[in-house]
């Protein structure tokens, strides 16, 4: 996974804003008890749309699914072959349904 970020930003570029977003989040996860956003979804008042990727190696099904059940009126939509960058590997059917769905919105 970290190849392509390499290529793009450098080794170096790269190592050091990894670990300032490692430190950042880490930060936050201990601030909050563990609890990242969960106590806010229920605030969530906009139309909202999941797209996860069935195969993603990084963030497991349960995440898109407690999203989408803890968010009134999402839409979850899974790309059966999508992994963790699916935005990237499968760019034209991401931007059609983000178009899709903030024309409908």
């Amino acid at each position: 996974m970290r190849s392509p970020f390499m290529t793009l930003y450098g080794e170096e570029y790269f190592q050091k804003t990894w670990e300032e977003w490692v430190e950042a989040i880490e930060k936050y996860f201990t601030k909050r008890n563990g609890d990242i956003c969960k106590d806010d979804l229920k605030n969530i008042k906009c139309k909202t749309l999941i797209i996860h990727g069935l195969k993603d190696p990084l963030v497991g099904l349960e995440h898109p699914d407690y999203l989408h059940h803890n968010i009134p009126g999402s839409r979850l939509y899974i790309m059966p072959e999508g992994k963790h960058n699916l935005h990237i590997r499968y760019h034209r059917e991401f931007n059609f349904m983000v178009e899709h769905f903030l024309k409908e919105t």
